[in-house]
């Protein structure tokens, strides 16, 4: 035998855990021991058969310690003291007294709990959480019914068994409705909760600040930062264009608005459409393929020098871009600020004045010197590396001269440098580079380690051109392949195949999708052709299903109707002619039967119960031996 208080405790257990598991992370550090120690303080007490903490003494530290927190709580810092009085009031009811109002409180408390880490963290892994917290839930309440009426009650453990299973089926059986209120519910524009989120910090590779110099070691770290859905592209298209660097400013380079020409795409042709899904903290600047032509779906800021910025902030977001795959950007009637494109830093050493005046002496057009530049840098055996960078007071020199080994940084500011002193145009551009793309899902996945700087040189007649200046150096192609092995990789797409899909048809459910939807079923519906000499067999097929669903209605209505009609005349049958035994309609029938000892009342009882209170029809035949034997009462004086 079972004791329903034994699953009960060890559900409640399982069900706090659940809840709080995705805050742990998050919490101070005296909820952060205090919820392990009632956890296991609640599991040895069941095991020992301690008796729990009752009395005024669980109150007066509910008390105490939601007053601590609760001082803590603003305008600013609503979520945090929030949690932590969530978890240290889950774990004093934890310790406290076995009654149903306990178990209830603990449910409610793990719910909100798990709740409250959405706004952390809406991923994949807070549904599963949330799954298992229904399941559990369901199965607890049904045991705390029972539990309710007889707190020592143990059933078998084929009976219990039989007990959880049809508690964990209810909420089972109402995830098809679930489905339906999800895509049928009307849509809030904004998120209803977004004031209670904690801010965000902008934690993505890309920088509006660029030092050469300011590091000895780049370390890459792989967290998403955006997906792309899109065909699949050549290697040397995957550049995603999000800033432009065009000003130096002491020892950095930095951005400055500037006023532009008109940007018109160079080939129509190599066109490509895509759409983005940013992650939340990915910052103010859009992240668009190179180059791009357009943005739809969300409200933007457009710069001439092809920088996008969102209007709004916080939240997940999607766009839809247009990108040409030239990667050069053309400016009507070359209509630029060269000056402002050829300023240079306050300290430039010799040696990179005497390199960029050497190649302007060599040839006299942009091309040519840019060319030459080229030559120099794939001749110069640099190489690509993330540690031992140059620190020096001059990054630049140590680098073009002497250590020959930089990040992307290094590589892009140098050639910067060199071509302004050599008087040809240029900035600098900060965003992405590569891509893992799924093909399960059809998507691009951009992580931070794959934050890139690269250069656009401005050449007369032609526009703004890409050159990528890391691209010269010996291991270039080697040092950004690196990657994890075939069966890894595997992993990581299956694994992030469902987070995108999770991101697309949850996070990004909102009111238009929804329009849509009902849009697109109200034309299908509405276009739907019937030849003009077949409508009469579609009324007859609408005729016949409307009257075979009402039949089966009136049916069931009208087969109950019997029942309940016999059973009306037996009990006035009974009243009249055994009132001192039918006192009140309460009493049960067969109570009733085992009372009056009669054959014909017996049997009556045992039918009926036999069939109806066990939720079967009645036969025909039964139907017919009940009308029977309440005929032969009302006969029988």
């Amino acid at each position: 035998m079972v004791r329903v208080r034994t699953v009960l405790n060890i559900l409640t257990c399982l069900i706090s855990l659940v809840g709080v598991a995705p805050l742990f992370v998050y919490l101070d550090a005296l909820p952060r021991i205090a919820f392990p120690c009632a956890l296991a303080a609640a599991f040895i007490m069941e095991k020992k058969g301690i008796r729990p903490l009752r009395g005024l003494a669980p109150t007066v530290v509910s008390i105490a310690l939601f007053l601590f927190y609760a001082v803590r709580i603003s305008r600013e810092n609503i979520l945090d003291p929030t949690i932590n009085i969530l978890v240290i009031l889950l774990a004093v009811r934890l310790l406290g007294e076995q009654i149903p109002r306990n178990y209830l409180q603990a449910f409610a408390l793990s719910l909100f709990a798990l709740s409250a880490s959405s706004l952390y963290s809406f991923s994949p892994v807070f549904l599963a959480y949330l799954l298992v917290l229904l399941l559990c839930i369901a199965a607890s309440l049904v045991l705390l019914t029972f539990f309710s009426v007889d707190s020592r009650l143990a059933l078998s453990r084929t009976g219990m068994k039989r007990l959880v299973a049809v508690a964990v089926s209810m909420p089972v059986a109402a995830l098809p409705l679930i489905l339906v209120f999800f895509i049928v519910m009307p849509r809030p524009q904004f998120p209803l909760w977004d004031f209670l989120a904690p801010p965000e910090e902008k934690t993505t590779g890309l920088s509006d600040t660029i030092v050469p110099g300011s590091t000895s070691r780049v370390r890459g770290v792989k967290k998403t930062v955006l997906r792309v859905q899109s065909p699949e592209l050549a290697g040397e298209d995957l550049y995603w264009r999000g800033i432009v660097l065009n000003t130096p400013r002491g020892n950095a380079w930095v951005r400055t608005r500037v006023a532009e020409g008109a940007y018109t795409p160079v080939d129509r042709e190599r066109m490509v459409s895509q759409t983005v899904f940013p992650e939340p903290d990915a910052g103010p600047y859009l992240v668009v393929l190179d180059a791009p032509v357009k943005i739809r779906g969300i409200r933007t800021t457009h710069f001439p020098d092809q920088v996008f910025t969102r209007r709004s902030h916080g939240g997940r977001i999607r766009y839809d871009t247009v990108s040409s795959l030239e990667g050069t950007i053309q400016v009507g009637n070359d209509d630029i600020d060269r000056p402002f494109y050829l300023a240079l830093p306050p300290r430039i050493s010799s040696r990179v004045k005497a390199l960029g005046g050497t190649i302007a002496a060599q040839v006299k057009t942009d091309r040519d010197r840019l060319a030459r530049l080229e030559e120099f840098y794939r001749g110069g055996r640099f190489r690509y590396a993330t540690s031992d960078l140059p620190r020096s007071g001059d990054a630049v020199d140590e680098f073009l001269f002497e250590n020959r080994a930089g990040h992307c940084e290094l590589f892009a500011t140098s050639f910067v440098t060199v071509l302004r002193v050599a008087g040809v145009p240029s900035r600098l551009v900060g965003g992405y580079y590569g891509g893992d793309y799924n093909e399960m899902a059809g998507y691009y996945l951009v992580t931070e380690d794959m934050a890139h700087v690269w250069v656009e040189v401005y050449l007369a007649g032609i526009g703004w051109v890409r050159r990528d200046p890391s691209a010269f150096s010996v291991n270039y192609a080697r040092a950004r392949d690196e990657g994890d092995d075939d069966l890894i990789a595997r992993i990581r797409k299956y694994s992030d195949s469902f987070s995108y899909y999770w991101n697309l048809v949850v996070i990004n459910y909102d009111l238009d999708k929804q329009l849509r939807i009902f849009r697109s079923a109200n034309t299908a519906i509405r276009t739907i052709a019937v030849p003009a000499g077949k409508r009469w067999l579609l009324a007859v097929l609408f005729s016949a299903v409307l009257t075979v669903a009402l039949f089966r209605v009136l049916s069931k209505r009208w087969g109950r109707r019997i029942e309940e009609r016999l059973l009306r005349r037996f009990l006035r049958r009974i009243a009249k002619r055994w009132p001192r035994f039918y006192s009140s309609s309460s009493i049960g029938l067969l109570e009733l039967a085992q009372q009056i000892d009669n054959p014909y009342v017996r049997e009556f009882a045992e039918i009926y119960c036999g069939c109806v209170y066990r939720d079967r029809r009645p036969s025909t035949a039964e139907i017919a031996r009940l009308r029977e034997l309440v005929s032969i009462l009302e006969r029988s004086g």
